[in-house]
């Protein structure tokens, strides 16, 4: 299947400048953008620093625009940089967060 990010399509655009906290309740950055997957339409990954988080490990507060991740800032320093999803790339962003 493929994985396209269709923006006109993409419902999370609005999360894209939420403050992110990691496990400590630190500031680590900000919801750089998402990426969605519109044919299954699921949100895959919110991207922070260039480093790409699982959306189904975050936690979002829409009313006062944050997101919480259960990752320490090394953990997300260390993640792999976003490149075009595949399945190769899905499974090291997987291995990482595991």
């Amino acid at each position: 299947m493929e994985e396209v990010n269709h923006r006109s399509d993409n419902p999370y655009t609005k999360m894209e400048g939420y403050l992110v906290l990691d496990a400590s309740g630190e500031e680590v950055g900000e919801i750089e953008d998402t990426v969605y997957d519109a044919p299954s339409d699921v949100l895959k990954y919110v991207v922070v620093r260039g480093r790409p988080i699982p959306a189904e490990r975050i936690e979002v507060d829409a009313e006062k625009q944050n997101a919480s991740v259960p990752y320490d800032s090394s953990t997300l320093e260390s993640a792999p940089k976003m490149e075009e999803p595949s399945g190769a790339f899905d499974e090291a962003v997987r291995e990482h967060f595991s």
